[in-house]
């Protein structure tokens, strides 16, 4: 899985760069609240971690192949989050399309998300499974727990799924920060598995020149992300070890099955920690596992219209003047 990720990555990523238009152009402020709200409509519907990772990504690969308008931001935003739902959810996680509008209080209608969906498909090549900071960081962490299980062993009553959560909620807030688009994701994830190795071993910094022959991450980068992060990151960095420690000495959060309404919504690391051991196995950790199944093709479901491929063209305007 790692090696088919860092094939994708090299074939696929591009440093992203926010297109400009005049005096409507998107800042890198307005980006970063795009990707906080993506974050918080992610917790909100329980999507798996690798989906707000997606979604994120693919907002960040439009803003860089198309002039978008500030007002129209939030709708590419949420539609970016709706692709990658049905691209790694299971369906009966996924609400319907008109709920999905409903619930996110995007401003959009249905009709102007499922436009802006064609819109995106087509910008991106239909080409959506483009590995993400997410991904890399599950791989990467799966393959240390794999390899050197004792590294938790300073880590009383803290499970791969637990600690891997922790480390989780750092890096989904890496990518509210614009400050990490020139990185390549799989920097990102080595450069955040680095500092909280260095949090836990002595010998930390020979394991990560393991996991960088692993990822062909350059030294370089490599202490250029680790220092944009940590600066970011600032205090939470420290204090992460602490507030597992409070956590693992409460009850572990109970492994129920996930479904699409529930009567109290569960907080953000709960969310978290639900969709990790949903791919995250802690009897038996395995690297190569198999990713849940597609859902139905975007490409399938649009064809099935062919009202909205008629108004392909004339819909492009949303998002260029």
């Amino acid at each position: 899985m790692l090696s088919s990720n860092l094939d994708k990555e090299r074939q696929l990523w591009e440093r992203t760069f926010i297109k400009r238009c005049c005096c409507q152009a998107i800042t890198e402020q307005q980006r970063d609240e795009a990707a906080t709200l993506l974050t918080r409509l992610a917790a909100q519907f329980q999507f798996l971690p690798e989906t707000c990772g997606l979604a994120v990504l693919l907002m960040d690969r439009v803003l860089s192949l198309v002039k978008v308008q500030a007002k129209y931001l939030q709708c590419v935003a949420v539609t970016c989050l709706y692709i990658a739902a049905k691209s790694l959810e299971e369906d009966e996680n996924i609400p319907p399309t008109p709920d999905f509008v409903r619930k996110s209080c995007c401003g959009c209608s249905f009709s102007e998300i499922t436009r802006m969906e064609m819109v995106i498909l087509n910008k991106l090549n239909w080409n959506i499974r483009v590995p993400s900071a997410v991904d890399f960081l599950h791989t990467i962490h799966a393959v240390v727990v794999l390899h050197y299980p004792h590294l938790l062993s300073s880590q009383s009553d803290t499970s791969p799924s637990e600690h891997l959560t922790v480390v989780m909620r750092q890096m989904l807030r890496c990518l509210t920060w614009h400050g990490m688009l020139k990185f390549r994701p799989s920097t990102v994830a080595l450069a955040l598995i680095s500092l909280e190795l260095e949090q836990i071993t002595p010998g930390w910094l020979r394991l990560v020149h393991v996991l960088q022959r692993m990822t062909n991450v350059g030294s370089e980068q490599l202490m250029l992300c680790r220092e944009e992060i940590a600066g970011f990151l600032g205090q939470q960095l420290i204090t992460m070890h602490a507030h597992r420690s409070r956590k693992s000495s409460s009850s572990a959060p109970s492994s129920k099955k996930r479904k699409v309404d529930h009567g109290n919504p569960p907080t953000e690391e709960e969310n978290i920690y639900d969709g990790i051991k949903r791919l995250y196995s802690e009897e038996a950790i395995n690297v190569a596992q198999e990713k849940p199944s597609l859902r139905t093709s975007c490409s399938l479901e649009m064809h099935q219209d062919s009202e909205e491929n008629v108004t392909l063209k004339s819909q492009t305007t949303l998002l260029v003047n």
